[in-house]
This record gives C-alpha cells, sequence and structure tokens, in this order.
C-alpha cells in the first residue's frame, strides 16, 4: 500500500473498561487467509445510481458476489474469539447484539482487520486504493443473533463506512433463515418506497448463498442498501464486518460522528473520530501541499491549505452537534 502510514489510534493503552484477551492464537496471514476473487463484480450504474447520485461515490464499484476470505483453521480461531467476546455485546435502535471495539480487546481480531493483504486485496476488487479504517470501533465489527426467533439481526439500512466486507464467522449452512440480504437499487429509492409505506420489491433483494464460515461478500457499503435476516429456528449466527477509506485523502470523509456516539461510548469514539479527522488532514497536508514544488500557485496553495482546514473544521462541527438519531430504512 501506498499510505503506509501508523494507524492513528496506537493500541498501547486500553480505553477504560477495556480489558485484553488473554492467550490468543498469533493472526498468520498464510494460514489464516483464503483469499479467492469473486466471480462477480457489480457496479453502482447496475443498481441505478447515475449522475448526481454517483457524484458522492469515490468509484462506481457497488457489491461483490460470495468469496472467500479466511481459511477453515483462521475462521475457527476467529470463531474462539468471537465467542470469548460476546460477553461486551451492547444494543442499538439498529442491531439489538452487536460488538464494537473489539479490536482493542483481541490482537488476533485487529491484526486481521489491519491486515495488509486484505486491504490490498479488497483495493483490487473496488477499483482504488484502500486503507483499513481509522476509527478503531470502525473496524471488525461483530453481530450476533437476537435470542428471539425471526427478529432480524440488523435493519435495512447504508452504512458509516465507505468501504466493508461483510464475513460469515458461523457457517450459515447449519441455520435456517440469517441471511445477508442486499437491494440491487440506490438509496434514494428506497427511501421513497419506505416513505410511501411500500416494501422493497422481492425480485431485486439478493440473497448471496453462502458457503460456509469464512467466507463473505465486498460492498461500498455508504451506498448499497442492506440487512441481515433474523434466523427462523434456533441456532447461532455470527458476522463480522470490517471497513475501509480510500488511501487518497482528497476524497471527503463519510464517517457520520452524530452516529457512532450514539451506538459507542462517547469518551473512546470522540478521540477516536478527531484523531481520525486530525490524521485525515495530515495525509492531505503530506500528499499534497507538502509535494509541491517551487512555483507561483498562490491559489493552489491556499486551497491545500483550505482543504487542511475544511477536514479539521468540519469534524469539530459534527462533534459540537453531537448525538444523531441512528439511521435506518426499517425492517420489511
Amino acid at each position: 500500500m501506498s499510505d503506509p502510514s501508523p494507524h492513528p489510534m496506537a493500541f498501547t493503552d486500553l480505553p477504560p473498561g477495556f480489558f485484553a484477551l488473554e492467550d490468543e492464537p498469533e493472526f498468520d496471514p498464510a494460514r489464516h487467509l483464503q483469499l479467492e476473487a469473486p466471480e462477480t463484480v457489480y457496479r453502482l450504474g447496475e443498481f441505478g445510481y447515475e449522475g448526481e447520485s454517483l457524484a458522492d461515490a469515490p468509484v462506481d464499484f457497488a457489491a461483490t458476489s460470495v468469496f472467500r476470505i479466511m481459511s477453515e483453521e483462521g475462521a475457527a480461531h476467529l470463531y474462539r474469539i468471537a465467542k470469548s467476546l460476546e460477553p461486551f455485546t451492547t444494543s442499538n435502535a439498529r442491531v439489538e447484539r452487536n460488538l464494537r471495539g473489539g479490536v482493542y480487546r483481541s490482537k488476533y481480531l485487529r491484526d486481521l482487520c489491519l491486515s495488509p493483504e486484505v486491504a490490498e486485496f479488497m483495493s483490487g476488487i473496488a477499483g482504488i486504493e484502500l486503507m483499513p479504517h481509522t476509527i478503531a470501533h470502525q473496524l471488525g465489527h461483530i453481530n450476533f443473533n437476537p435470542p428471539e426467533i425471526g427478529r432480524n439481526v440488523d435493519k435495512w439500512h447504508v452504512d458509516t463506512l465507505r468501504f466493508d466486507y461483510v464475513m460469515f464467522i458461523t457457517d450459515p449452512r447449519s441455520n435456517e433463515g440469517g441471511q445477508f440480504q442486499y437491494f440491487k437499487g440506490t438509496r434514494d429509492e428506497v427511501d421513497a418506497l419506505k416513505k410511501a409505506g411500500k416494501p422493497l420489491p422481492p425480485d431485486r433483494i439478493i440473497s448471496p448463498a453462502m458457503p460456509g464460515a469464512g467466507y463473505g461478500i465486498f460492498q461500498q457499503g455508504s451506498h448499497v442498501v442492506h440487512r441481515a435476516k433474523g434466523l427462523t429456528r434456533p441456532g447461532e449466527r455470527i458476522t463480522m464486518v470490517n471497513g475501509y477509506i480510500p488511501c487518497d485523502p482528497a476524497f471527503s470523509d463519510h464517517a457520520a460522528y452524530g452516529q457512532l456516539v450514539g451506538v459507542d461510548p462517547a469518551e473512546v469514539v470522540t478521540i477516536e473520530y478527531g484523531k481520525h479527522a486530525a490524521d485525515h488532514a495530515r495525509r492531505y497536508i503530506d500528499r499534497y501541499l507538502l509535494q509541491r514544488d517551487f512555483a507561483d500557485d498562490r491559489e493552489g496553495v491556499a486551497e491545500d491549505l483550505e482543504k487542511a482546514a475544511s477536514i479539521l473544521q468540519t469534524a469539530a462541527r459534527y462533534i459540537r452537534a453531537g448525538r444523531q438519531e441512528i439511521e435506518h430504512f426499517g425492517e420489511d
């Protein structure tokens, strides 16, 4: 990757109330990854995005068919870690049982989520150079099925992540229900249908068949509307979501602080978001302003300074605005 700078959260000190797991296996990409290219890559144009609705997307990539990410051994290690982390699950308006901030508690999970091998692989799929998200709570988010049969794991929504993969930690073939689904349409179309009280056309809801644990899909989650169905009989459904951002800091930030602070501990995510914004501005200055040659380009230099300042000012404005209602499109 061309941006090898360290993660802005050093992970040397844990936030208050967080404790590291003991006796973890060491993440070994050679043994624990099994990256296999997806057969199909969908474009946002195929989902109906065009013109202005496509303008805020860094690339036209939408989503993939199912592909393998982890080996059987790697997925088995991740399952045991997920079970160790399960007592720390929390709830929010969208997801009844989820685990965020697990990268502070598990070095194995953290090394997987920060893996340069996976970032490079996902970059090749999306057609843009990506890096692991610089907000720690946007790494390795784990969802567990609710105890109530039939209750959806997650509602229809788009992500506070630009890019992410959704990977099954448990084998979905052992369950009934629990499908991951995405809608072949735009955010605005779903919003209009929901406001009109109309269901999403079932023939445009894609439910990829997952062959086992360690398989998943990759998506531009800020644009692809998706959800996780509930189990229809007792079982165990665990998935993991890992977020990525473009390496090029010229792309605007998509992290929604107001949403995050409604889900994650404010004293942790505010620091994360502040460092994320500072790192974004630093990378912009390093990549653009500090690389300029001597020339009388007053307007270009001024624009670079304004852009870096805007990144920080926008983040400060969001922090002061505080918590927002968690956004989603509802159930069915």
